[in-house]
């Protein structure tokens, strides 16, 4: 089992997990468009059949047709396109087309079939044949990349492309099309999952309708809803051949004056054990209503709890997902079986009358368990069903969840680590691309960072700078954003989930709004000029639109008494470019001050002091943590601050952490000092109590 889920964490697994999440909008167009044709009342099914004469009801059953209704179709197009979009986006297009041609030949075209190769219970074929067609494409156009006289020089690269997928496309139809044929010809049917439901009648054959028996068709009805394949339908000859005859029986003994005799029934399976559903999804989804913490998964269970009421249970077991999602793995099995257990104990001890009458499937719970056996103990049988089943489900939401979160945490953690890596290396990262192992995460942090941006969260703290005299200089506005899940995360990765996602100029203008409503906060309570620091990255640099947005939301506030300092790497002083000081000269000139972070004795920074164009130069941080044991550091210290007196502009030493480093910059002629030593960045209340309150 422990390989089996293993094999969920590479791009097979991947694709399965993401193309069901893009399949989750067509299943619930589906549910809805099956449950408004299928609600169970008389006078409502009567004014269904003549609302526009009958059009309305077909217009429902075309939406359920197409969406769950097409369920192979859907799930073979978004699995093998995620499949293609993790292995080689380029081609991302090719996979899905080739994977419903496959798909087809292995089916023997549409027009042969007498059943429709598309619906639900072909999922299973499906599924296998995205898989094994994207990696067979996969492997197939590696080989022919290599083939040197396959390239055209000088054409189109789609038409090259389309060239070479040429064979392998031909290679994968042909191939699937032998082995339909093959099974067809041998078992007189082309669909997997249809050929399983022989093999589980053989079995249950020997076994019966006993209690044995119904366990047993539970049990593996839920192995395969777990690993996506429909169990129900996998097994529905199974269920008409031993259980659908139980309700006739008894009803033709109660006619007969005699008590029923058959507790085990297909009506005692929806009615009674698979309440909502598969895996008794209603449970699931009153258990994510008590035990969820995510706002994801309470918003599932807000989406599927009216569904799952009348025993839809697609959208939460797609959606949260079940399928596949080892932390669910025991539960799904385990509370049907339960309740199989719980049901038939009750009939056997005449606590609760045997199924009598026959209910649609669609009747929701309460009303079925009385329809089906004609008392309100079936309803309270029910009642009890749902308690019991989801408190089994409770602890394993609340270790998914955890699941879940280290999960993404993790990913975070990683993100952080990749981006230390492009920056000691002097790369830009690229998070959110195809080809990175963090896409997902990275746009999932995107739309909850720019979520966050809209509703006020993401916060600037600041850290206090200290003159050499003791006094307070200014303080640099720092961002934070504590995430709900993966905590705290570090600036240089959000700025980077900012540019990435196409929303850094908006949260550019966040920031500088906040600080200009900050800067007013703090000037009612402080009277004395502060400079306060606004940190620009190279995109933001190199946006024209956003440096004059940014002035004209500056100019919307009174900062008299404030001295704005915008700091800037020395990435973008390496784009010593004409735009680029017209940029910086425009700051200038609007009288705000320029800094240049982390200032060393490189090349470009050395280059730089020609143009004048700055104010002030913050010393590499790690200048300043090695000059007590670093003699070079501590002359690059001197140097600069030489220059500084030279060229007149001011030195501010970052990660002053302690007295002595404090004491040796001073000597060397810095004195402005900015790090732990005198406190770390605090959110503006416990800035203000701590710096600027008399």
């Amino acid at each position: 089992m422990k390989r089996i889920l293993d094999l969920y964490k590479t791009p097979y697994g991947l694709s399965i997990k993401r193309g069901l999440t893009l399949a989750t909008p067509f299943l619930i167009l589906g549910s809805f468009a099956l449950l408004l044709n299928s609600f169970p009342h008389e006078g409502y099914q009567a004014a269904l059949e003549g609302a526009a004469g009958g059009r309305l009801s077909v217009l429902l059953e075309y939406l359920y047709n197409v969406t769950l209704g097409s369920l192979a179709l859907i799930l073979l197009i978004t699995i093998s396109i995620s499949f293609g979009q993790m292995v080689q986006k380029d081609e991302a297009a090719l996979y899905p087309v080739t994977a419903v041609c496959a798909y087809l030949s292995f089916c023997g075209g549409l027009q042969e079939q007498s059943a429709y190769v598309f619906a639900s219970d072909w999922v299973f074929s499906a599924m296998c044949i995205a898989l094994i067609s994207g990696g067979l494409l996969r492997k197939l156009m590696q080989m022919v990349h290599r083939i040197k006289k396959l390239h055209t020089i000088g054409a189109d690269y789609i038409f090259n492309l389309t060239i070479k997928g040429l064979l392998p496309i031909a290679l994968i139809c042909i191939l699937f099309g032998i082995v339909g044929l093959a099974l067809r010809s041998v078992i007189d049917t082309g669909n997997i999952t249809n050929f399983g439901s022989y093999l589980f009648l053989k079995l249950f054959s020997g076994i019966g309708k006993n209690l044995f028996g119904i366990l047993l068709y539970v049990f593996f009805s839920h192995l395969l809803w777990f690993f996506g394949i429909h169990g129900t339908n996998t097994l529905d000859a199974v269920a008409k051949q031993f259980f659908e005859e139980g309700v006739d029986v008894n009803q033709a003994l109660i006619e007969a004056g005699l008590a029923p005799t058959e507790i085990f029934s297909k009506t005692f399976l929806d009615t009674f054990v698979f309440v909502g559903g598969c895996g008794a999804a209603l449970c699931l989804v009153l258990a994510l209503f008590i035990a969820a913490k995510k706002s994801n998964n309470r918003k599932l269970a807000q989406v599927a709890s009216p569904f799952v009421l009348f025993n839809i249970s697609e959208i939460v077991i797609f959606g949260f997902p079940v399928i596949f999602n080892s932390a669910m793995f025991i539960p799904f099995l385990l509370t049907p079986l339960v309740l199989a257990l719980t049901s038939s104990g009750a009939m056997a001890l005449g606590l609760v009358p045997m199924v009598s009458n026959s209910v649609e499937w669609t009747v929701p719970v309460l009303f079925s368990g009385y329809q089906a056996t004609g008392s309100l103990a079936g309803s309270l049988l029910q009642l009890f069903n749902v308690a019991v089943g989801t408190c089994i489900y409770i602890p394993f939401i609340k270790r998914s969840e955890k699941k879940q979160t280290r999960d993404f945490r993790s990913s975070v953690k990683d993100m952080e680590k990749a981006m230390f890596q492009c920056e000691t290396a002097g790369k830009a990262p690229e998070l959110m691309t195809g080809t990175s192992p963090f896409e997902y995460a990275a746009k999932a942090l995107a739309l909850d960072m720019e979520n966050a941006i809209d509703r006020g969260q993401v916060q600037l703290h600041y850290q206090i700078q200290i003159t050499g005299e003791g006094k307070i200089h200014g303080a640099e506005a720092l961002l934070r954003w504590e995430h709900p899940v993966a905590g705290n995360i570090s600036p240089p990765l959000l700025i980077d989930i900012a540019y990435e996602g196409g929303f850094l100029r908006k949260l550019g203008l966040y920031i500088v709004e906040s600080v200009c409503r900050d800067v007013r906060e703090m000037k009612r309570i402080y009277s004395k000029d502060l400079h306060i620091s606004i940190n620009l990255s190279p995109y933001q640099m190199e946006d024209e639109v956003f440096l004059e947005e940014a002035l004209e939301a500056i100019d919307r506030y009174d900062l008299d008494g404030t001295q704005l300092v915008f700091e800037i790497t020395e990435r973008v002083l390496l784009n010593n470019s004409p735009q680029m000081q017209r940029r910086i000269n425009r700051l200038r000139e609007k009288g705000y001050k320029v800094s240049i972070d982390d200032f060393g004795m490189g090349h470009g920074s050395m280059l730089y002091l020609q143009n004048m164009t700055f104010d002030e130069v913050k010393l590499d941080g790690k200048l300043v943590k090695q000059m007590l044991d670093n003699k070079r550091s501590k002359d690059i210290i001197s140097g600069i601050v030489k220059l500084a007196d030279d060229l007149d502009f001011q030195v501010v030493a970052e990660y002053v952490e302690t007295q002595q480093q404090r004491d040796m910059l001073q000597e060397l002629g810095c004195d402005i000092y900015q790090g732990y030593f005198y406190g770390k960045a605090e959110p503006l209340p416990v800035f203000e109590e701590k710096y600027l309150i008399p």
